[in-house]
């Protein structure tokens, strides 16, 4: 009976999961390009149409909306004004809505058109304003939400059975902003293999 010597059979059992290891970092390293990709072009884009609402997600970072938040306010009264959508749906935070409630306010949004779904998450902010919407027979909304966190918020409204598309002020920078995009890129990944 001819047997390889066990050293050899060692060897190339250490090579075979050398390479299997070596193929599985090279798909994760992909996949995570692909997805910051992903994540810097929806950021980019604008795909403002009119809708059954605004949905306007945040999270509150201190005791007063950041200039960026307030952009993003002003982008969605903006929406309203021009006649794009005739209701806005306020998700994130306690603490966020608390603040942008009053501002959009200030700027002239009715408060009959405002509806709120506090959540402490994006994705269950987006839960929660998608449950809201349908109750309200909403079935389409302009989501306002921070560059880098566009696509998992359009996955999400888009799961959820909204019809979403993603406007935002700004726009995200792999160069400016390489902590935004490799936030956004971890939370959608996050979602779509964990749901959270």
């Amino acid at each position: 009976m001819n047997q390889r010597p066990p050293l050899k059979r060692v060897a190339r059992a250490l090579i075979s999961l050398g390479r299997g290891i070596a193929a599985v970092l090279t798909g994760g390293i992909l996949l995570l390009g692909l997805t910051a990709a992903m994540v810097v072009v929806q950021g980019s884009r604008d795909e403002a149409r009119p809708a059954g609402a605004a949905l306007v997600t945040g999270e509150a970072v201190d005791s007063a909306l950041t200039p960026e938040q307030k952009a993003q306010c002003d982008h969605a009264i903006n929406l309203y004004r021009r006649g794009m959508v005739s209701r806005m749906i306020l998700t994130g935070d306690s603490m966020f809505v608390a603040l942008a409630r009053p501002y959009l306010i200030d700027q002239g949004l009715p408060q009959q058109a405002l509806l709120l779904a506090e959540n402490t998450s994006l994705v269950g902010g987006i839960r929660a304003a998608a449950n809201l919407a349908r109750i309200q027979g909403i079935s389409s909304v302009v989501i306002v939400a921070e560059p880098p966190m566009m696509l998992t918020a359009l996955k999400v409204a888009r799961d959820e059975g909204l019809t979403g598309y993603g406007s935002s002020p700004g726009v995200v920078s792999v160069v400016e902003k390489p902590y935004a995009v490799a936030d956004g890129t971890w939370r959608y990944l996050k979602y779509v293999f964990a749901g959270i």
